[in-house]
């Protein structure tokens, strides 16, 4: 008897290691709060520790140039 793969088989995920440069981490200009980290242009969201509406285009950019 062979053999046969069902739907309901597992497979194993495909888990890619490599590290993703350029991330950034966004954080609520209310209280602070770790927002998420990545590489966005634009979001709005609602802050899960002030419950608070946080747009990207209220946030005032940072220059790379200030520390």
């Amino acid at each position: 008897m062979t053999e046969e793969k069902s739907d309901n088989d597992t497979q194993k995920p495909i888990i890619d290691y490599e590290v993703t440069a350029d991330l950034t981490d966004y954080f609520c200009p209310f209280c602070n709060h770790k927002l998420f980290r990545g590489k966005v242009t634009e979001f709005n969201m609602v802050c899960s520790n002030c419950n608070k509406l946080v747009r990207s285009s209220n946030i005032p950019a940072k220059d790379s140039n200030q520390e």
